[in-house]
């Protein structure tokens, strides 16, 4: 019997973001993680036998390895091994020096979850097939309070990429409050395809570098703004 594929929404990392930018470039705030169907599953099966302790370990060395200056607070790991719900992590965490000040402007990378990692595909061509293990879903929601006194510099968002319905989809979407208080971050990415032959490596490898420099975007602040009211 030839069981179906799982559709990429069913094994999803979801993950949710409320962060506070400083005026040093320390990024501050709470996190959440979770982990869905295929994604799930491998988590729990890495995390099943071990302690507490070994579990934070392992969470905070995954954030540390992209963001060596972050600093963590009320961890919980929820559901390691209960195979009828989803793994998910949640905590506190501090980043120092997360965006670059120069002069009177903070640069500033929306995509935190992605912040950091190198790109997927390097090589300049393949030998062999590639496979990818089941088809999954990236959704980020993430909201960043802006410090006193800074507005956004003519920032603006890259655009969706397009790469065929039937192999997958990214789109991002970044807007501000109407207070000018708040950034709101959200990424999309779908992907369906699981085996590409070597000979369409190139279009691959150029999927993902483009979704690598999307992720990479920075945009800027600029101090000068009306300082709001925030009691």
């Amino acid at each position: 019997v030839t069981t179906p594929i799982t559709p990429a929404e069913k094994s999803g990392i979801r993950r949710w973001a409320k962060l506070q930018l400083l005026e040093d470039g320390t990024l501050q705030g709470e996190v959440r993680i979770e982990y869905s169907g295929h994604f799930a599953v491998e988590m729990k099966e890495v995390n099943d036998q071990d302690s507490v302790e070994q579990r934070e370990k392992r969470l905070l060395k995954s954030v540390t390895e992209r963001l060596s200056t972050a600093e963590f607070a009320a961890i919980n790991i929820d559901s390691p091994s209960d195979s009828s719900r989803p793994f998910v992590y949640s905590y506190k965490m501090r980043v120092q020096g997360y965006a670059e000040r120069t002069g009177k402007r903070l640069f500033l990378q929306p995509a935190f979850f992605q912040k950091g990692y190198p790109a997927m595909f390097t090589a300049s061509e393949r030998r062999t097939d590639i496979y990818f293990h089941f088809p999954w879903l990236e959704q980020d929601h993430i909201t960043i309070d802006l410090p006193a006194g800074y507005v956004l510099d003519n920032a603006n968002q890259p655009g969706p990429i397009e790469f065929g319905a039937h192999i997958g989809a990214y789109q991002l979407s970044l807007g501000i409050t109407k207070d000018q208080q708040t950034l709101d971050f959200k990424r999309n990415f779908q992907f369906h395809q699981l085996l590409f032959k070597k000979e369409n490596y190139p279009f691959l490898k150029q999927v993902f570098d483009a979704i690598k420099e999307s992720d990479s975007h920075i945009i800027s602040l600029k101090q000068g703004g009306p300082v709001p009211d925030r009691r």
